[in-house]
C-alpha cells in the first residue's frame, strides 16, 4: 500500500504548511496552502481511481447488461461518492444560513440610509460576505441534490437511455482530472 504512505506524507506536508500559515498569516502563505490542498485532493482522486474497477463497468453499460449491486455501488462512488461524503460530514450548513441571514439583515439596515461613500463601501463588503455564504450553501445543496438524483435514478431497473447516460458519465469521469 505504497499509495497510502504517499497520501499520508502529503497530508503531513499539508498540515505543516497550515501550521506555518497560522504563524504567518499572509495571502502568499494561504495561497500556497490552497495549492497544497489541491495537490492532496488530486492525489486522493488518483489513489481512489486506482483502487476502483471503473473501466470494467463500461462494457456492461455499453451492452445494457444488468448491473449487480456491487456495480451500482461502484457507480455511486464514482458519480456521487464525493457528494454523499461531503453532505454527510458537513457541519457548517446552519452556520452558513445564519451568517447569510445576519448579512442580509445588515444590508436591510442600509436600505433606509442615504448611502454615502462609507455606506457604499460597507454595502460592498456585506455583499462579498453574502456571496461567500451563498457559494458555500450552493455547493452543499448541489452536492445533496446530485446524490438524491442518483439514488432516485438507480432505484429501479436502468432503461436503455439510462445506460447511455451512465456510459457517457463514466467515460467523461475516467478522462477527467477533476473526478
Amino acid at each position: 500500500m505504497g499509495d497510502s504512505v504517499q497520501v499520508s506524507a502529503t497530508i503531513q506536508k499539508t498540515l505543516e504548511l497550515a501550521s506555518r500559515c497560522a504563524g504567518a498569516e499572509t495571502s502568499d502563505n494561504y495561497g500556497a496552502l490552497g495549492d497544497q490542498v489541491e495537490e492532496l485532493e488530486g492525489q486522493a482522486r488518483e489513489v481512489f481511481q486506482s483502487r476502483m474497477d471503473f473501466a470494467s463497468l463500461l462494457p456492461k453499460l455499453k451492452a445494457g447488461k444488468p448491473l449487480t449491486p456491487a456495480d451500482l455501488k461502484t457507480l455511486e462512488l464514482l458519480i456521487v461518492g464525493d457528494a454523499e461524503s461531503y453532505v454527510k460530514d458537513e457541519p457548517e450548513v446552519e452556520h452558513w444560513k445564519s451568517e447569510l441571514q445576519r448579512v442580509l439583515g445588515e444590508i436591510g439596515k442600509l436600505q433606509s440610509d442615504s448611502l454615502d461613500v462609507d455606506g457604499l463601501m460597507r454595502l460592498r463588503a456585506l455583499c462579498r460576505e453574502a456571496r461567500q455564504a451563498l457559494a458555500d450553501l450552493v455547493f452543499y445543496y448541489d452536492a445533496r441534490e446530485r446524490a438524491t438524483k442518483f439514488q432516485e435514478a438507480t432505484r429501479g431497473p436502468v432503461d436503455p437511455e439510462g445506460y447511455r447516460v451512465l456510459t457517457g458519465i463514466v467515460e467523461q469521469m475516467l478522462l477527467s482530472d477533476k473526478m
